[in-house]
């Protein structure tokens, strides 16, 4: 069975932000129709199948990449229109109500305080960012004023992260400053919820590093992520010495470019937490002294919540999309949403295509290494190569089953995932070998994993091709502009000119960039609209963009389309008018790769045979 181009456009983000209550569990899932996220829900323990309680497209806006949309509360939930960043309550009777609804203003990031009858957000808007309690006050019709919004904290340039304790009476968060990244350096914060509802500081921890995902386990107790010994490890502060309760030298959890991420939680007499090895992640639950593993084999964890009637998460792995699994006390698992692509009769994967091969080779430094996953075409020939890029550049490419890429193992192409030096999932030294490196260290990794592969696997190297998302589309054209290795590449609302951007980016990234490069000088060298007007050769690229981008603007791509053309190459561009950063209705992206397909395809004829 061949996979279709609507199979191909499936995004592997189908399913997220896992919650759950007393007598129910909550996800987000993506629209099949429109590609917006919704609102399900699945009664634990009935008869019941799963069904979408909020048909509207839910998701925040801060920090432009959003995260904690939504919350559970009183039998209800609260969360956040997409479309305008309204906080809306659905309440236990099905009724719905405006909370808050501010001009130019997003939220994300919410935490229920069902002691208080509130939700606690991150609240943004063209000042800045605070983290503030929002209560529903529907009296007399009155609706989305500031009678029902209370200011918890302000002062840091972001804030995320709020958790609050069991009994209600402790709020934990995190902040950080520019020009550092939430991955960089921040801060944990404690404070005590006082009896009018605002918070009085206890204390603070400040690592010289990264915190991230702080939870509350028994007693209280203040459990964290913290990578100041080189790894995302879990750390108990609360005590009079931090301690680590995970000394094993992985991550154990991703980059934390969203809010509201959980992939560690602590509850009564059991925890359950990732570990991330070879860049694939596996679950593990512990009880007492014994520790199982909830994954068959290594892949994606997204989200996890624990409740009484159940351990849940949203998993992906090599043989199978998005799923929700629940883990029940006696070992059983049952999928509960999510279309299982592998059986033991015969599945999409194991008939059509190939499993990912971990592909590794020096770079670098002595003992520093690149490593990505190889996916191997469907025929017995030398093959052309697709090799693909992720965002961030502290994002990850993941061992996990892609319809797309399993679609152009059909269509006879090699897919090759990179990891380069940068990313996350490998701990902070792998992460900052990045540091004033970006447009070089990342341009050479993508150089040396495709040479390796080439001696391992078939290559047809005169079709060689790039396609880098975000971050990864200024890999991608420099990678085309420092060599011919390459015969085309497809940037996908990519940075294409670091200095424009630095003065254009959103407020999240403003400072981002002086880490990853320098100087205004080095930002315009190292930026893809430099390198194409010296290079000898021409270029052919394909160029796809969101209209309504405010990460990488349009103005950028249009820019880099007419210096490709201007200097004798070939420049192609799709732009989709009402997408933002990452092309998300299902429509557009059928057209998109259908165009991105018919390019490689056709790049072969117009590209001259190389020596």
């Amino acid at each position: 069975m061949l996979l279709t181009l609507a199979d191909a456009a499936e995004p592997t983000d189908t399913l997220a932000e896992l919650h759950s209550d007393a007598q129910a569990v909550y996800w987000l899932a993506r629209c099949p129709q429109t590609g917006g996220m919704q609102l399900w829900q699945w009664r634990a323990d009935s008869n019941e199948t799963p069904r979408c309680v909020v048909e509207d497209a839910v998701g925040s806006r801060v920090n432009q990449y959003g995260g904690g949309s939504y919350t559970p509360l009183l039998g209800g939930v609260v969360w956040v229109r997409q479309h305008d960043q309204a906080i809306m309550q659905l309440d236990r009777h099905a009724v719905s109500h405006c909370w808050q609804q501010r001009p130019q203003t997003a939220y994300g990031g919410l935490c229920a305080d069902p002691k208080r009858q509130r939700v606690i957000a991150v609240e943004e808007d063209p000042q800045g960012q605070r983290l503030v309690a929002i209560t529903g006050d529907n009296r007399a019709g009155k609706n989305s004023t500031d009678n029902n919004r209370q200011v918890l904290a302000e002062g840091a340039d972001f804030y995320g992260a709020a958790v609050l304790s069991d009994d209600g009476n402790y709020l934990a968060w995190v902040s950080w400053s520019l020009p550092h990244m939430p991955w960089q350096r921040s801060q944990l914060h404690l404070a005590r919820v006082t009896t009018t509802g605002q918070l009085e500081i206890l204390e603070h921890w400040d690592f010289g590093a990264a915190i991230s995902q702080p939870q509350f386990g028994p007693h209280n107790t203040l459990i964290c992520m913290s990578d100041h010994a080189g790894w995302w490890q879990p750390w108990q502060v609360n005590l009079a010495t931090p301690v680590c309760l995970s000394s094993a030298p992985v991550d154990h959890i991703t980059t934390p470019w969203q809010l509201g991420e959980r992939q560690h939680l602590w509850r009564d007499n059991r925890q359950v937490y990732c570990q991330l090895h070879q860049g694939a992640a596996q679950l593990y639950r512990r009880c007492g002294e014994q520790v199982e593993a909830l994954l068959p084999a290594p892949g994606r964890v997204a989200s996890i919540t624990l409740a009484k009637h159940g351990d849940y998460a949203i998993v992906q792995s090599a043989t199978s999309g998005a799923q929700l699994i629940r883990y029940n006390d006696n070992g059983s698992r049952n999928c509960l949403v999510g279309k299982v692509e592998g059986n033991a009769t015969g599945s999409l994967v194991t008939a059509n295509s190939s499993i990912a091969e971990w592909l590794e080779t020096p770079v670098g430094n002595e003992g520093e290494t690149v490593h990505g996953f190889f996916y191997s075409a469907l025929a017995n020939r030398a093959a052309p190569l697709i090799v693909r890029v992720h965002g961030g550049p502290t994002a990850a490419a993941y061992p996990v089953y892609d319809p797309l890429v399993a679609y152009w193992q059909q269509q006879g192409f090699h897919v090759l995932d990179i990891n380069p030096r940068g990313s996350g999932n490998f701990g902070r030294r792998y992460r900052e070998c990045l540091a004033g490196q970006w447009g070089i260290s990342d341009t050479n990794d993508v150089i040396a994993l495709v040479n390796a592969a080439g001696t391992r696997f078939a290559i047809d190297t005169a079709r060689c091709f790039i396609r880098g998302q975000s971050a990864g589309g200024l890999t991608a054209l420099n990678a085309l502009a420092a060599t011919p290795l390459f015969a085309a590449a497809t940037s996908l609302y990519g940075v294409t000119d670091a200095l424009t951007l630095a003065a254009q980016t959103h407020r999240f990234e403003s400072g981002y960039l002086g880490w990853l490069i320098g100087d205004e000088t080095q930002l315009a060298q190292r930026s893809p609209s430099y390198h194409v007007t010296r290079c000898q050769r021409p270029l052919r690229a394909l160029f796809i963009q969101g209209g309504k981008d405010a990460v990488v603007v349009p103005e950028q791509t249009h820019a880099m389309a007419r210096h490709i053309e201007l200097h004798g190459g070939e420049a192609q561009t799709l732009l989709f008018d009402n997408e933002y950063h990452g092309i998300r209705h299902p429509k557009a992206r059928q057209t998109m790769l259908a165009r991105e397909l018919a390019f490689y395809q056709s790049s072969h004829l117009t590209t001259a045979p190389r020596s």
